[in-house]
Formats: C-alpha cells, sequence, structure tokens
C-alpha cells in the first residue's frame, strides 16, 4: 500500500497536468554513459553543453546528490502546432519548462514539509533525464531518440525529482509492446535525415541544435526552413499522440527584429541562446524571412533598420535576408 506521502505526491502531480511518472533507485546509469562515450567517439554527438559535456557526472548522480536513495521522474505534455514547418516548436512556445519548474517546485515543497529531503533537476547536464525516464518505467526512447508515453508520444518535457528515500510513485499507463516495431515515420520525416540509427540523432545534422550554434554553413542556413527555434518534425510524424495538434498563433518575428537586447532576451530567456546574445534570435528570425521567400512591408522595415545597426553581425543578416526575398504587399 503507498503511503501518505506518496498518495499526496501523486495528487499533487496529477493535479498539476503530470500525464506520466515513475519512481525508482539512484544508481549509477553506466549503460547510458558508455552509450554517450561512443556517441562521442563517432561524433554523433553535441559536446559543447548538456550531458555530453561530462557523461561521467551525469551517469553518477550520487556525486551530485550523495543523500539521495531514490528518484522520481515526471513527464508534462505539450501541444505542437498543425504547421509542417512550426516557426517555433510547440514546448518553446508554450513555455513548457516553466510549467515543469513550477511542477517540480511544488512537488519538492510538499515532500519537505512532510520532513523528506528532496530537490529537482530538469533539462541539466547533471542528469540522463531520458535514462531516468526509462528506467522509472515513465515511458520508453523511440527512434528519434525521445522518451515517448503512451498517448501523448514524445510531445513531453522531462523532469526529476530526488528524494532521501526510495519512493513509489505511478502514473499513467506503460507501453505492453515496443511502438517503433516496425515504424520509421520518424526517420523518414526528418528534414535532414539526422537519424542514422534507432534511438541515435546525429547532433550536427539535427535543425534543433543547428538553431542553436553560433557558426553557421551555407547549407544549415538553408536547410533549417523558416524555422526560428526548435524542430517538431520527427515528433509530429509518430502516429502516438497525434490528436495532440492544434493551429498555432503567428509568431511575432517583427516585433523580435525590433526589440532590444533587454526586451528580447526577457521575452525568450527560457530558449536556449548561444552566449545570451540577443543577434542569434534576429540572426535566426532574418534567416526564416529569407527562406519563407516573400516580405511584408513591415518584415522588409524590420529588416531594413537591422541593415543600419551598429552591430555588423547585425547589418549582414539584413543584407542577406534581403538580397535573397521577394517583397509581397500585404
Amino acid at each position: 500500500m503507498p503511503t501518505e506521502i506518496e498518495r499526496q505526491l501523486e495528487e499533487l502531480l496529477t493535479e498539476r497536468g503530470v500525464v506520466a511518472a515513475g519512481s525508482g533507485p539512484t544508481t549509477i546509469l553506466h549503460f547510458d554513459a558508455h552509450q554517450a562515450r561512443l556517441r562521442i567517439a563517432a561524433g554523433e554527438a553535441d559536446q559543447d553543453h548538456f550531458t555530453f559535456r561530462n557523461p561521467q557526472r551525469a551517469a553518477t548522480l550520487q556525486s551530485t546528490f550523495p543523500w539521495s536513495r531514490g528518484y522520481v521522474s515526471v513527464a508534462i505534455p505539450y501541444r505542437t502546432t498543425l504547421e509542417d514547418e512550426a516557426v517555433v516548436a510547440g514546448y518553446a512556445q508554450q513555455h513548457s519548462y516553466r510549467h515543469l519548474h513550477a511542477t517540480l517546485a511544488a512537488a519538492v515543497s510538499s515532500l519537505r514539509a512532510s520532513g523528506l529531503r528532496a530537490t529537482s533537476l530538469y533539462d541539466a547536464n547533471q542528469a540522463f533525464d531520458k535514462a531516468l525516464a526509462r528506467r522509472a518505467g515513465i515511458g520508453l526512447v523511440g527512434r528519434h531518440s525521445l522518451v515517448m508515453v503512451p498517448k501523448v508520444g514524445a510531445r513531453v518535457v522531462l523532469g526529476s525529482i530526488f528524494t532521501e528515500e526510495v519512493l513509489k510513485v505511478q502514473i499513467g499507463r506503460r507501453f505492453g509492446v515496443d511502438p517503433c516495431r516496425g515504424c520509421r515515420r520518424c526517420v523518414d520525416a526528418c528534414p535532414t535525415g539526422a537519424i542514422r540509427l534507432p534511438g541515435v540523432v546525429v547532433a550536427s545534422r539535427c535543425i534543433a541544435n543547428i538553431l542553436q550554434q553560433e557558426t553557421w554553413s551555407f547549407d544549415d542556413r538553408r536547410e533549417v526552413g523558416t524555422r526560428v527555434y526548435g524542430c517538431d518534425s520527427c515528433i509530429d510524424a509518430c502516429p502516438i499522440g497525434w490528436r495532440r495538434r492544434e493551429p498555432a498563433d503567428l509568431a511575432p518575428l517583427v516585433r523580435w527584429l525590433r526589440e532590444g537586447d533587454h526586451e528580447l532576451l526577457a521575452e525568450l530567456g527560457h530558449w536556449y541562446i548561444p552566449r545570451r546574445d540577443a543577434f542569434y534570435v534576429r540572426r535566426n528570425v532574418a534567416n526564416a524571412l529569407r527562406n519563407r521567400g516573400s516580405l511584408t512591408y513591415d518584415e522588409r522595415r524590420a529588416l531594413a533598420r537591422l541593415c543600419t545597426a551598429r552591430d555588423q553581425r547585425h547589418r549582414t543578416e539584413g543584407l542577406r535576408s534581403l538580397l535573397g526575398v521577394r517583397w509581397v504587399r500585404r
């Protein structure tokens, strides 16, 4: 029978929209550290940030939380859009990590109020969040390398709660069979062919990763299309959770080009922006407009302002975009 603490935690997580949760003991993730090293050696991983920077640390949770004996992995859903090439990925547009942060904070506060030591992590390089979710049984890692949850698919953000005791928590259903068996829709849908092997994505070819890089090649500029941040192509191709799609509000591209650095970073601070430099947001926007192939009057004026900016990088991006599109009156 679940304890009162476990019941309270499950109720809190369910009320806050968690679609899947599971728990397990805090152990060393040897397999995942080994796989990460193999991918780094093969040149398939992005070594600049997240867990691939230091696989051993991400696998050895006791080094980060030596007092922790157990953890609870949670998944919060989000919706992607009906567009074939969304300008901003669903999780970023809906501030999903902000919701996840609030949920984890509430759970940790509840556990501490019950006298249990606890803390949380999400989207951090101190732990393999996908490995923890898989071990907790809340989902399986699909061909696109993302954790899939029953009925929702990969449209989830993941987080973990570390506790000084092993709790038994379970929310949501579990897969009875491998849902990827005989299916390769995500592989075929990837615009850049980044999914080379089941569960392995070549980071240098993934559009979501390319959009976060400081330097681009000519092919990079072309292949990201009209995207500004993130990519949902493989997620939307997966038949699990197809109903979790809806029309999206248009991204305010003109405003993002015109806003000052402080205002832009205040609005989009939840994005991963290289060196927290607002230039990279404007670069992505300008490139997306260029790849779209046409400009409205307001978009043309906003790009023209970049051409007169003090920063040489902005002037270059403005000219590159203006010279690569045609003007349409809308």
